[in-house]
């Protein structure tokens, strides 16, 4: 795996689970995991994921 940063434009980048998802616009109401403007993640080219360590890169809101 490769470790490499995903890095959010304006807006901080927050995981929201399937079923809450009010879409783009209605992200700001939605209780969620904020993973920050720029996030450390691992790539593995084998199957093509991308891999976030929660436990550096969260914060519960």
């Amino acid at each position: 795996m490769k470790l490499g940063f995903i890095h959010g434009d304006r807006c901080s980048l927050k995981w929201i689970p399937e079923g809450k998802d009010k879409g783009i616009f209605l992200q700001w109401f939605v209780e969620g995991i904020k993973l920050g403007y720029s996030i450390e993640a691992f790539y593995c080219g084998e199957c093509k994921k991308i891999i976030i360590d929660g436990e550096n890169n969260t914060s519960k809101i």
